[in-house]
């Protein structure tokens, strides 16, 4: 006689499983930049994890040690620097938003022919985007970057990063050249059109910046991560 018997499984185990936490976008862990031989770093990370859709705006005083931060990040630092420590990127692509908006853009070609060119979008997503920047004018689209306002292309800049579908954006002081009305709108556009898994990380001195965008604000001091502001599960609007 055969016996067949029934194994039911543990309630425990029939509960769905919580879904795994994301793959950072990029880590850093004891990492140091300075000049070889020197006695201290000019910048030391003990730990910096940036995970997919997060909005880190980084302060600090000057010769804190933010564009050396930018610089550890996306792997590119000035010759005669030394690196320590461990960077894993999630990805190769990065996209950046200077200062100037002009400094993100081709000067010699048109603001719509030279987005498609460098992202490979379609002309039907450079007029979307570019709407949803408030550059739906179809004039401005032949225009080269010189043409623009500073304003003008600033927004430029961060339609470009959006088309690009880089998992991390950078932004260097990316409103310290706007008036105040200027600003706001360029914090609305990079709270509203960074993709959901687009990471943003932004430098700027202007408090109000960390404000309104930050889901994380690091203060940096002395080379250092001084302080630390836990994520906020929602973004005040600018």
């Amino acid at each position: 006689m055969i016996l067949i018997m029934t194994l039911e499984e543990p309630e425990l185990a029939r509960q769905p499983r919580a879904p795994l936490p994301p793959s950072p976008a990029l880590c850093l862990r004891n990492a140091r930049l300075g000049l070889p031989g020197a006695a201290s770093p000019l910048l030391d990370v003990e730990e910096f994890m940036l995970l997919p859709g997060e909005r880190v705006v980084i302060t600090g005083p000057s010769g804190a040690g933010k564009s050396l931060l930018l610089s550890m990040i996306t792997g590119n630092w000035a010759p005669g620097l030394e690196f320590t420590g461990t960077r894993t990127p999630g990805s190769t692509r990065i996209g950046y938003i200077p200062q100037r908006g002009q400094d993100a853009l081709h000067p010699l070609l048109p603001l719509g022919r030279q987005l498609r060119k460098a992202t490979g979008a379609s002309a039907q997503q450079v007029r979307g985007i570019l709407q949803d920047a408030g550059l739906g004018d179809p004039q401005l689209l032949a225009r080269r970057p010189a043409e623009l306002s500073g304003g003008q292309a600033q927004r430029a800049a961060i339609a470009l990063a959006v088309l690009s579908q880089a998992p991390v954006i950078l932004a260097d002081e990316p409103t310290s050249a706007l008036d105040h009305t200027a600003r706001d709108l360029i914090l609305e556009l990079l709270g509203t059109l960074l993709g959901q898994q687009q990471a943003l990380v932004l430098v700027t001195h202007d408090a109000a910046v960390a404000q309104a965008l930050a889901t994380r604000h690091l203060v940096l001091d002395s080379g250092k991560i001084a302080s630390t502001r836990a994520p906020r599960l929602e973004r005040v609007p600018a």
